[in-house]
């Protein structure tokens, strides 16, 4: 809705008029905002302790061993190891057994970093890369230089 400004007090009250809905539009916003913050204040809070008490899996302790190589893949490695190992490949296992798969894996799970599952991710395309190559090379046709039934003077 527009209203027509004839002279400079209608542009003072249009421009007052304008603050008001202004004011009136932040003053919502903000009450929504708090109410919004008040519904989700104790997820949050929740969610801010399980990552406090989470986080120290993921980083590595100063005491430990080797932990200036361990990174996330490291870290995802100690856990989802040990898991996978003792339900897909050993599920009927005793206590005795899962608990030596478990030490043996986390040990394996030290050892492997982001730089080493890079290097297996390239060789392991190198390879097959060339294997295509040798496929390929196979058909072609050696080239020796000059025809030996050319014509040369």
């Amino acid at each position: 809705m527009r209203t027509r400004i004839q002279n400079s007090d209608d542009l003072k009250a249009e421009i007052l008029r304008l603050r008001n809905l202004r004011s009136d539009i932040e003053a919502d916003l903000k009450g929504e905002t708090e109410h919004l913050i008040n519904r989700f204040r104790i997820p949050l809070m929740l969610f801010s302790k399980l990552n406090h008490w989470v986080s120290p899996l993921f980083k590595p302790g100063k005491s430990e061993a080797g932990s200036l190589n361990q990174d996330w893949v490291s870290s995802v490695f100690k856990i989802a190891l040990p898991v996978l190992m003792n339900k897909l490949i050993f599920p009927k296992s005793g206590v005795f057994l899962k608990s030596v798969i478990e030490l043996l894996s986390q040990n394996t799970a030290k050892k492997i970093n982001k730089d080493v599952l890079s290097d297996l991710i390239n060789k392991l395309s190198e390879w097959i890369k060339s294997g295509n190559r040798r496929k390929s090379r196979g058909a072609e046709i050696e080239d020796y230089g000059i025809p030996p039934d050319s014509e040369t003077y």
